[in-house]
C-alpha cells in the first residue's frame, strides 16, 4: 500500500512556478493564522463548544512555545455534535472576515476536513485550485464516534479507509496535471500518480456520489457516549487516529505564543503517539513544509488580528 501514499511528495517537490515560502513569508502567514485561531477559539468558548489544538500545533506549543518555525498552520479538533453549530456561528459572526469550506456544505470541496479561510488573503499552493479559494487558513478535524464492539469498529474503519483511498485517487485524477509536474524526476512518484489517476478515472463518473458516501460513512456511529472515538481525516487515518474517549477528549490550557489555548491534557502521551521522539528537532531535509506556493502573493489585510 506504500505506493499509494502521496503526502511526502508534495512536501518535498516543487513544480515550475512554485517556491518555498521564505522565513519572512512564513512569519506573515503565521500572524494571520494566529488571528484566525484567536477568533475561532474565543467563539468556541463563548458557545461552550469544546475544542483542542492538536497535531503540529501541539508539538509547536511544547517544543517551541508556539509555531514550529518552518510551519504555517494550526490544527484543531471539534466533536461531530458541535461542528454545524460552530460553522453556522462563524459565518454569522464573521461574514466579512472568514469563509468556510466543509464537506457536504461547500459545493466543489473535496477534502474530508474543514478549512476556515481569512478573506482578502491569498496563499495558493496549486494551480488547480482557484485563487478565490486559497485564503490563509486553519484546519478543523472532526472527532467522530465509533463502535465499542471490536468487530463493528474494525468494519467501520475498513470501510472508511477504503473510501478515503478512493477519494484520494479521485482527487489525483482531477489534479493529475499538477501532480505530474510535481513528480518530474521522481520515477516512484510518477508511477504512484499514474496508478492513482487510473483508479480515479474509473470512479470519476460517480466521484461526487462516493465523496458524499464516504463523509456519511465517517458519521455512521451516532453514540456520543461511545468508549472509542476517531479522527478519520487526520494524518494517521482511521486506525492510526483511533483513541479512547477518556484518553483524548480531556483538555488542559497551555501557552501557545502569547496566549493560552486548550490542548490534550496528556500531551506527552499524545505527542509520543503521533510523533515518537517529539522533542528531537528534525534535520532540514526531513521537515514538513506545508506550503509550496504557486504563483502566490500574500495580501495581508490591514486590519488583521495578530
Amino acid at each position: 500500500m506504500a505506493i499509494l501514499q502521496t503526502n511526502d511528495i508534495f512536501k518535498t517537490e516543487l513544480s515550475e512556478g512554485q517556491h518555498r515560502l521564505s522565513p519572512e513569508e512564513i512569519h506573515k502567514v503565521q500572524q494571520v493564522v494566529y488571528g484566525i485561531t484567536i477568533d475561532i477559539t474565543e467563539l468556541c468558548s463563548e458557545l461552550n463548544i469544546p475544542y483542542m489544538l492538536t497535531g503540529g500545533t501541539a508539538l509547536g506549543a511544547v517544543r517551541h512555545g508556539g509555531f514550529i518555525p518552518w510551519d504555517d498552520d494550526v490544527d484543531m479538533v471539534v466533536e461531530r455534535k458541535y461542528i454545524e453549530r460552530l460553522l453556522d456561528a462563524i459565518e454569522q459572526r464573521y461574514p466579512d472576515r472568514y469563509f468556510v469550506e466543509a464537506p457536504l456544505r461547500t459545493p466543489g470541496y473535496l477534502s474530508s476536513f474543514i478549512q476556515i479561510h481569512r478573506k482578502n488573503t491569498v496563499c495558493r499552493e496549486y494551480l488547480e485550485i482557484p485563487e478565490e479559494r486559497c485564503g490563509i487558513k486553519i484546519d478543523i478535524f472532526v472527532v467522530e464516534n465509533t463502535y465499542d464492539n471490536a468487530f463493528l469498529r474494525r468494519l467501520h474503519g475498513m470501510r472508511v479507509e477504503a473510501g478515503l483511498l478512493l477519494l484520494s485517487c479521485y482527487r489525483m485524477y482531477l489534479w493529475r496535471n499538477e501532480f505530474y509536474k510535481l513528480s518530474q524526476g521522481n520515477k516512484k512518484a510518477a508511477t504512484m500518480i499514474h496508478l492513482k489517476s487510473f483508479i480515479g478515472r474509473l470512479i470519476a463518473p460517480t466521484g461526487k456520489f462516493w465523496y458524499a458516501h464516504v463523509q456519511r460513512l465517517m458519521q455512521m456511529c451516532s453514540n456520543d457516549q461511545s468508549e472509542y472515538i476517531v479522527v478519520p481525516s487526520g494524518r494517521k487515518h482511521f486506525f492510526g487516529e483511533l483513541k479512547l474517549r477518556s484518553d483524548f477528549l480531556c483538555a488542559q490550557k497551555r501557552k501557545f505564543e502569547d496566549r493560552e489555548f486548550l490542548f490534550p491534557k496528556n500531551i506527552d502521551w499524545y505527542l509520543s503517539y503521533m510523533y515518537g521522539n517529539y522533542m528531537e528537532i528534525p534535520p532540514e531535509d526531513k521537515r514538513e513544509y506545508h506550503v509550496a506556493v504557486s504563483y502566490t502573493h500574500l495580501t495581508l489585510p490591514t486590519n488583521s488580528r495578530v
